[in-house]
């Protein structure tokens, strides 16, 4: 008599009915987990989930990529264990798996132009890489960028980023005020980098990025939006403060920013401010920020001014002379990019009516710039910001002390109003207490002589200047 072994075994149709009720459960969990995150989170994370099996107490889930999955695994185990506890009575574990062949079969159902499924991912990357990266321009390079004590700081470390080898500053994070040079250093990185050829970027505005984030929600698309950011070596966000108050838009950046820092991919990031003013930003995300290299471009100084112009001069046919160049750097302190405006303006007129330029001539050319950048800057200014910035009060100003911390800003205050107005010795001295005009002299002279060396006066003296003319 012979033994049919199969009979003990359970029928393939039985097998197919449980784990069809075990997929159930898992649908069960998965709607009572709707209610325990954002949307914007269960639509990323938790909705593609997939049951994959229930053996020996350990629930078996599939996510889309090793991405996913390690995101699951840091921030949301325990919400799903604790829900996944009450339908799936003895459980014990929760494994999450990385399906690779969904992940070729997603890029698959997105792709139209490449039936090769080992290099779609890559094909896709790239394109959407070449479609929303900014339009480099080739002008914009570190041989170009023009440097002096208010940006050296941020071109060296630029460039120290734009090594293939170094991942010294991570994130990197330059901020100052419009037409300083902040998008020309991040040009300046991508373009090293295309240069290489070694390494994948990804350079964007904030707004940008946001566009397409949302893009990605209404297409349902978000596991593809985030793919495609994390494949890049470089990421580099133009004028982050855009960002501020967007808190979708944050909490993406913020998880785009740790996978990233995470994986040793370097970030660069560009701001009108520093990560602790800009207004509304997630703390998460100033705190992240502020952990990198943070540098700020202070406003040009007249001697840098100069150098621009005769850099931008080597490259012109057109002779402009050197009074000029002198009263363009001295005038129009405002930005870069208008002293350029102002220096192609003179060239153009000058190459088209076929005359030589006098200062008559540029004053008349260039008299609703000149007026904009006339600031009247008061003594009461001065004094009113110098005691803000040094904690001091304004009867410390007017007084008679010799301590240090009340005498140096004293001397400041008495530099600035020497160099930002019109008044004479005698007439400063007036302004603070009655000092004769020796004393003002002996103070000024002081701080010119210590802002040669001294690199924190330098830094207070250009910050105040900034704040004055702002």
């Amino acid at each position: 008599m012979s033994t049919n072994f199969s009979d003990d075994l359970p029928s393939q149709s039985l097998v197919n009915n449980l784990e069809t009720d075990l997929n159930s459960k898992w649908v069960l969990v998965k709607q009572e987990l709707k209610n325990d995150f954002k949307s914007i989170i269960w639509n990323s994370w938790i909705s593609p989930i997939e049951f994959l099996s229930f053996n020996k107490n350990i629930l078996t889930l599939s996510t889309s990529s090793e991405l996913v999955r390690n995101r699951i695994e840091q921030q949301y185990y325990e919400q799903i264990y604790a829900k996944s506890k009450k339908t799936f009575h003895d459980l014990n574990k929760i494994i999450f798996v990385a399906d690779q062949k969904k992940i070729n079969y997603v890029s698959k159902k997105h792709s139209t132009k490449n039936n090769s499924e080992d290099s779609l991912t890559e094909n896709i990357s790239m394109s959407f890489q070449t479609s929303v990266s900014k339009k480099l321009r080739e002008e914009c390079n570190f041989e170009n960028f023009v440097t002096g004590d208010s940006n050296e700081l941020a071109f060296l470390s630029a460039k120290k980023v734009s090594d293939i080898f170094s991942t010294t500053y991570n994130p990197l994070y330059i901020y100052g005020d419009v037409g300083l040079g902040k998008t020309h250093l991040l040009n300046a990185i991508a373009l090293r980098v295309v240069k290489d050829n070694k390494r994948k970027f990804l350079y964007m505005s904030a707004e940008r990025f946001m566009y397409q984030f949302i893009k990605s929600i209404k297409l349902r698309e978000t596991l593809k939006f985030k793919e495609q950011f994390r494949s890049v070596d470089i990421l580099m966000i133009d004028d982050l403060q855009f960002i501020g108050g967007k808190d979708s838009t944050q909490e993406e950046f913020f998880h785009l920013f740790n996978d990233l820092i995470d994986q040793k991919k370097q970030i660069v990031i560009s701001a009108d401010k520093p990560p602790r003013e800009i207004k509304d930003l997630d703390y998460r995300i100033k705190s992240r920020l502020s952990g990198g290299l943070v540098i700020d471009i202070q406003p040009t100084s007249y001697n840098l001014r100069v150098k621009i112009l005769k850099d931008k001069l080597k490259f012109k046919t057109t002779y402009i002379d050197k009074e000029i160049i002198n009263f363009l750097a001295r005038n129009i302190t405002n930005n870069v990019r208008e002293l350029e405006g102002a220096l192609n303006k003179l060239i153009a007129y000058s190459d088209l009516m076929k005359i030589n330029l006098d200062i008559n001539i540029v004053n008349h050319l260039l008299s609703d710039l000149l007026r904009e950048n006339v600031i009247d800057i008061s003594v009461e200014n001065i004094q009113s910001e110098v005691c803000k910035h040094f904690r001091i009060s304004l009867i410390d100003l007017y007084s008679k002390k010799r301590s240090r911390h009340v005498s140096r800003p004293r001397q400041i205050a008495m530099y600035l109003t020497k160099e930002l107005t019109d008044h004479s010795y005698p007439e400063i001295g007036k302004f603070y207490g009655g000092k004769d005009h020796a004393t003002v002299i002996h103070g000024v002279n002081k701080i010119k002589n210590l802002m040669i060396n001294d690199i924190k006066i330098k830094k207070d003296i250009d910050h105040l200047v900034s704040k004055l003319k702002s």
